[in-house]
Order: C-alpha cells, then structure tokens, then sequence
C-alpha cells in the first residue's frame, strides 16, 4: 500500500520535480542548439555546461551521456505528438477533420522543434542501437494512428482506397518537410498555408463525391464560426 505524504512533504516533492524538468529542458534545449551549430560529434558535455552556465557535474546528474541528451530530446519531440492523442481526434471530430488536424500538429511541432527535426535525420546514427529502436517504435506507433485516420475515411467512403500505410508516412514526411526546406517555403509560405497545400497534396486528391461534400460542409462551418468570432 502507497503512503500518503503530507500535504507540505508532497509540495516539496512537486517542486524538486519540478525544477528537475526544467533544468532537463534547459540542458537538452541547450545541447539541440549547440549539436545544430557545431555538429554532434564535436560538441562534447563541456561545451553545453558552458553554454548555460554550470558545471559538468550537473549534466551528469541529469544525462547518462551526451548521447542520452540527444535521445531524450529527440523523444520529448515525438512525445509531444503523442500527446496529441490522434485516436481521440478520430473518434472526437470524425475521420476527415482528423486528418486535417494531424497535418497542421505535424507542422506546427516541426515549426516549433525544427532544430531537432534537423538532427532526428543528421544524428540518429549516433545513438545506439536500442536508442533507435525505441524512437522508431514511437514514431511506428504515432505512423498506426494515422493509418486508422485513412482507414476510416477508407471505410466511410470518404476516400477512395490506397496504400494506407505509404499514406501515412506521407504525413509525417509532409511535417518535417516544414522543418528541413523552411529556407525555401517560408519565403512564399505561412505555416497555416503550407498546411493548406498539404490538405491539396495529400488529401483532396483522394476524396470521393461524399468526402468532398463533407469536406466542403466543415469549410463552410469553420468559416461561420470565424465571422461570429469576429463580430464579437
């Protein structure tokens, strides 16, 4: 049986966690930055202490290893999709707007960690083998949520059939696209453009007359509900 803490002993624990996640991120968001700039290989666990000002000592507190910096930090990317929870969506909105969303979430997480997009395809090699595996496992099971999207919409008769799982990483490819060529879209592009473009590429093509209406109807509401926004 679990022991309750005191109200005061858990406060005190929450802080220690807290300040423990902070300086996780503050090390790890250091390190992506200096990994970008310099190259993995030639930072080493100095220069991210000097980068923010404390000892080695500390890192190790917090990080096994330099690569254990990377590999966290390339984690907490893919935990922040996971947290977007795609199977709620599905089952929230429908399979069709869904799928839309998933489109702007990966956009906006490669807009938002675009040092680490860079480095998941630079630096991955660097991590061991277990590594690996483990953020292939994450990114496979984020891949399966996006294939139960398509085949839904499949399965309604919103989209004519296709391979669902090339589909699927469509999508991914599609975000991190934002993160590796933003030197040449954004010139032309906002990111909410972008999105639109990829909803041409990747999802109108494959509409049957039904998902096309239904595609249509939830334009015609969003566009509705941004006039009533603005006349408040």
């Amino acid at each position: 049986m679990s022991r309750l803490m005191p109200a005061n002993e858990g406060d005190a624990a929450q802080r220690s966690t807290s300040v423990a996640e902070r300086r996780t991120e503050q090390i790890a968001n250091a390190a992506v930055a200096l990994f970008s700039e310099r190259g993995y290989t030639r930072t080493t666990i100095e220069d991210i202490s000097n980068e923010i000002g404390v000892g080695k000592g500390l890192i190790y507190r917090y990080f096994e290893d330099k690569r254990d910096v990377l590999f966290r930090a390339l984690c907490a990317v893919l935990e922040k999709y996971k947290k977007e929870n795609i199977i709620a969506l599905l089952e929230e909105m429908g399979p069709l707007a869904a799928l839309k969303r998933v489109l702007t979430i990966n956009c906006a997480i490669a807009q938002e960690h675009a040092q680490e997009v860079l480095l998941a395809y630079r630096s991955t090699k660097d991590l061991m083998s277990e590594q690996r595996h483990q953020i292939k496992a994450i990114e496979t099971g984020i891949v399966g949520e996006i294939r139960q999207c398509l085949e839904a919409c499949i399965r309604e008769g919103l989209m004519h059939p296709f391979d669902v799982r090339i589909m699927a990483y469509q999508y991914v490819v599609f975000g991190h696209t934002w993160a590796l060529k933003n030197w040449a879209f954004s010139k032309d592009f906002t990111v909410s453009e972008f999105v639109a473009e990829g909803e041409k590429l990747l999802i109108v093509p494959f509409l049957t007359g039904s998902g096309r209406r239904k595609m249509k109807t939830a334009g015609t509401r969003a566009a509705g509900k941004k006039r009533r926004a603005r006349a408040r």
